[in-house]
């Protein structure tokens, strides 16, 4: 089993001094990309990326999948997409191998409604 750790991750860039506009969230323990927390021993750090610019790679990489899968000769009439996020504190959030391996897991459905592609 991965060592794990505790950071702070800003939701949008702004934090107040009770840490509203945060969270805190379990990852596997890395060496990098953290910025030390003002309080030693509570969080071991505050990610680099806040969770908004995190999920905006999640959000590019389904825009890229729906484009693909819609744009084939046959497109299907419903797409559905589920997977696993992971956060790291250097990367933001990653794709997991597998869903139960996220942080979140995301499920995304398009369905067709006017036959030309959801």
């Amino acid at each position: 089993m991965a060592e794990t750790q505790l950071i702070r991750v800003p939701l949008n860039g702004s934090e107040d001094s009770d840490g509203a506009g945060a969270v805190v969230m379990e990852v596997e323990h890395t060496s990098s990309g953290i910025v030390r927390a003002a309080r030693p021993g509570e969080v071991a750090g505050t990610a680099a990326r806040t969770l908004s610019e995190s999920f905006d790679q999640v959000r590019a990489a389904a825009a890229a999948l729906l484009d693909r899968l819609t744009t084939l000769p046959s497109p299907p009439s419903t797409v559905e997409v589920e997977l696993g996020v992971k956060i790291n504190a250097e990367a933001g959030a990653v794709i997991a191998k597998t869903a139960a391996e996220g942080n979140f897991t995301v499920r995304l459905v398009w369905q067709r409604d006017d036959g030309h592609g959801p």
